[in-house]
């Protein structure tokens, strides 16, 4: 959630993210192996001083405190001695004086009224095993009442006393010492060891940081050029998607073109040529009726030769001009197709028609129509019509069309019925390729089948009923 909160630009987000992160590690651990220093530091000073607190009682007290080895009181002339070492030069470092027997009585102490009593302290326990111990003093309960008018800080150190000669501990001398001079110097440790540790830090850091800014200038400059690469990646996608649907256009609006430039063609030879050759016809035919007998035949001949000439121009008109399409759906338009070559050919086809009772785009309409046309008409022509069959269903995706036939032999000596487009496989696969769809031949033994599938997407609407 932070490195979302901190992600404001692309381009700093890694120096940011790194600069917050390495600043706080860095200065989490160094502030640590500061800290752990200065207390190491601090330990070792409070048992130098510790030990030399030992020896200032060791040297100082230990003679005048042998009548403990055999005794549990000192006598009066030794605590005047005690007291009167206090006013010397040492009094100005140590403060008060406890001499502590191992039960734990006090058997003196500057405050002559703690004299006798007892106090639990486990720093005198140790001490009685032979451990010197150095620290800060609590004043707050009742055995330091003394001690609580003092200047804090104050040092706390308990020594063991031994006896002459021996390693005996006949008593543990509590020693309090102004600890001003010990803070004093325990600061100075503690800012030399900070200083020491910045100074330190202070050039990883900076080269950390130069590090990474210049890496993160570098994965800058490629992201964005990256960037650009994949901007001019769409650019090229979209100027790409644009020319296909440009493409698919184009080849519809040819096909359009294409049917209307076969209609307008089957129209002028329907309304010109076969017109004229209609009225020549009549005009041979009269002028047979009133010459002479030698030339009936020639003119026969004629006649005959102008009424093929009449056949084939109809049937080439009748293949051009496709049927009224509109309205129908694409089961009725697959029928009609059927319809045509059935009447054309005198032959029979067998239909297993899906209810395709949607209504195709134009385009897709008419490719239907001339597939299962020319199909047919190259089953009739090649195969002599024998076990014709149309199959037509369709999927979530697509419609499927097959037409196939048997009696396929290598030379075929059945004339072609003359009628149709003649379209031929090689255009039927451009026309199908150009909507998308598929478009395969499967010869077999006698039989031809052809498959052709067409994206359901080129479909229009559902037919109202």
């Amino acid at each position: 959630m932070i490195w979302h909160r901190l992600d404001i630009g692309h381009k700093s987000s890694l120096f940011r993210q790194f600069f917050i992160a390495a600043t706080l590690t860095i200065v989490i651990s160094m502030t640590m192996l500061a800290y752990f220093i200065s207390r190491q530091l601090e330990t070792s000073m409070m048992e130098t001083a510790a030990e030399e607190g030992a020896i200032l009682v060791d040297v100082f007290l230990g003679p005048s405190l042998q009548e403990l080895a055999t005794s549990s009181t000192l006598t009066s002339s030794t605590a005047l001695t005690l007291d009167n070492l206090l006013k010397t030069t040492i009094g100005e470092r140590t403060k008060a004086l406890k001499v502590w027997l191992r039960d734990g009585t006090l058997a003196y102490a500057t405050d002559k009224r703690l004299i006798g009593q007892k106090f639990p302290s486990a720093e005198r326990d140790a001490a009685f095993v032979g451990k010197a111990f150095g620290g800060f003093a609590d004043t707050d309960d009742a055995e330091h009442q003394t001690e609580q008018p003092f200047e804090r800080p104050l040092i706390e150190i308990y020594a063991p006393i031994y006896a002459t000669g021996s390693r005996d501990i006949i008593a543990v001398g509590e020693v309090y010492n102004s600890g001003a001079r010990f803070t004093a110097e325990l600061q100075t440790m503690r800012v030399t060891t900070a200083s020491i540790v910045g100074a330190v830090t202070a050039p990883m850091m900076i080269i950390l940081f130069v590090t990474v800014w210049r890496a993160n200038a570098v994965v800058s400059g490629q992201r964005l050029s990256l960037q650009k690469r994949i901007d001019e990646a769409q650019a090229l996608a979209a100027q790409n998607d644009q020319l296909r649907r440009t493409s698919e256009a184009v080849q519809l609006a040819a096909m359009h073109s294409n049917e209307r430039l076969l209609g307008e063609i089957g129209q002028d030879l329907h309304d010109g040529p076969i017109q004229l050759a209609s009225v020549l016809a009549l005009k041979l035919s009269e002028l047979a009726d009133t010459n002479p007998n030698a030339t009936r035949v020639l003119l026969t001949n004629v006649i005959d030769l102008t009424s093929n000439i009449l056949k084939e121009l109809r049937d080439i008109s009748t293949g051009l001009v496709l049927p009224e399409l509109d309205g129908l759906t694409c089961a009725e338009t697959v029928q009609l197709a059927v319809w045509r070559h059935e009447r054309n050919t005198a032959t029979n086809v067998t239909c297993d028609i899906d209810s395709l009772s949607f209504r195709p785009e134009q385009s897709l309409q008419v490719c239907v129509f001339r597939v299962v046309q020319e199909c047919l008409n190259n089953a009739y022509a090649h195969g002599d019509g024998q076990d014709q069959h149309v199959t037509a269903f369709r999927d979530a995706s697509s419609v499927t069309i097959i037409v196939g036939n048997s009696g396929i032999t290598e030379f075929s000596t059945k004339p072609s019925s003359g009628r149709g487009a003649r379209l031929g496989l090689l255009g039927l696969r451009r026309r199908v390729t150009a909507l998308g769809g598929s478009f395969f031949v499967e010869p077999q033994d006698d039989r031809m089948t052809v498959t052709v599938t067409l994206p359901i997407s080129k479909i229009s609407t559902p037919a109202q009923p």
